[in-house]
């Protein structure tokens, strides 16, 4: 029996919780060795950590969705890289440009630097899992 839950639809839990502490250390990191501020660079890790595990995980269950749904293939991979790579840098900006975060452009670059090959390689992985098993459920 597979499992179904509506979270699961919209957000890919385990590359948010690995996403969201990843890019928080570094966050975290960039923020303390520019500042030493640890209260402010905490603040920037713990916005970064909670972002990227929902809108990261919400991320690259768009850029799934985008990979297989959409033909033809080179399109679907295309859109599958630039949609939620844009949605991806303009939110995690509009988070750090926030009060607390004392290096919102250089609290982005992490993200820029990850999103395009990521939803890249996620997206032709799935893609590929697609045309491998058509019958198969995108859901896990």
């Amino acid at each position: 029996m597979k499992k179904n839950h509506r979270v699961n639809n919209i957000i890919d839990i385990k590359i948010g919780l690995a996403g969201g502490l990843v890019m928080g250390v570094i966050v975290f990191v960039i923020n303390y060795r520019s500042t030493g501020d640890p209260a402010g660079s905490t603040t920037a890790a713990l916005k970064q950590g909670i972002y990227t595990f929902f809108f990261g995980g919400f991320i690259m269950k768009l850029c799934e969705s985008l990979a297989t749904r959409i033909n033809p293939r080179i399109l679907a991979v295309i859109l599958a890289v630039i949609i939620p790579s844009f949605i991806s840098l303009a939110l995690t900006f509009g988070v750090h440009s926030m009060k607390g975060t004392p290096r919102p452009v250089e609290s982005t670059i992490p993200t820029a630097i990850f999103v395009i090959p990521s939803t890249l390689v996620w997206g032709l992985m799935r893609r590929n899992k697609k045309e491998r098993n058509p019958g198969e459920q995108e859901n896990k």
